[in-house]
């Protein structure tokens, strides 16, 4: 093999070790695991989450929970699980209301969940809006 040849070869290895190594760490650093209210509550997998650990949680706002802030731009509700409405957690945001948040929507939260406390502290908040193009019963 020629003296260039082995340098570009080497060169090659370099640049794809590199963007490897970039692609793995992204992943490991944004990934996060999405539960259910009661898998988080119940599963293997929520049972042994750390408390540092981020995940993602998704559920209906339950209606006579909501307190909010506008000062302090804090929003405390309980979300519970769509298919067991028993399971429930309270959530604590800080930041503005989103538009579209009000009793029994759809809400996916992101964050970390102090077990003791059945509180989802969550970072960031996104709410499911209802879709203006959904049929209505009894058309064709």
């Amino acid at each position: 093999m020629k003296r260039s040849n082995r340098k570009i070869l080497i060169g090659v290895l370099i640049i794809g070790l590199t963007v490897g190594f970039l692609i793995v760490r992204g992943i490991s650093t944004t990934s996060a695991y999405y539960l259910t209210v009661a898998e988080l509550k119940e599963s293997p997998t929520g049972l042994n989450l750390g408390a540092e650990e981020t995940v993602r949680v998704g559920g209906d706002v339950v209606a006579d929970s909501i307190a909010y802030d506008q000062q302090a731009l804090r929003l405390a509700f309980e979300l519970r699980d769509q298919q067991n409405p028993a399971a429930t957690i309270r959530v604590s945001y800080a930041g503005p209301k989103p538009d579209a948040f009000e009793p029994d929507v759809e809400v996916l939260a992101e964050g970390t969940y102090r077990r003791g406390d059945n509180l989802f502290a969550a970072d960031n908040l996104l709410v499911k809006c209802p879709s203006k193009y959904s049929s209505e019963e009894g058309s064709k």
